[in-house]
């Protein structure tokens, strides 16, 4: 007789779901603009939060805006040595 083995027990859900009720938002990559293309971008990282149901950390990455007089606020996973300010 065969046993069920971890994955097929994964997919079945109940205590194998993930935390997704407080989540901090989708960790991306910033879209490829022309400063980026030609260059590079420097950024302030503003914060290293805690996100529910991921095991990496994120960061809250602050860029200046290319046309305008503001910030623009990106969420990263965040790397290993990563720190604020």
């Amino acid at each position: 007789m065969g046993r069920v083995i971890r994955a097929q027990r994964k997919g079945a859900g109940s205590v194998f779901k993930s935390h997704t009720h407080h989540r901090k938002g989708p960790a991306k990559f910033r879209s490829l603009d022309y400063d980026e293309r030609n260059g590079y971008l420097k950024g302030v990282v503003t914060e290293i939060i805690h996100d529910p149901g991921r095991g990496a950390p994120l960061a809250r990455v602050a860029f200046r805006h290319p046309f305008r007089y503001k910030k623009q606020k990106e969420l990263f996973v965040a790397a290993e040595g990563m720190y604020t300010g």
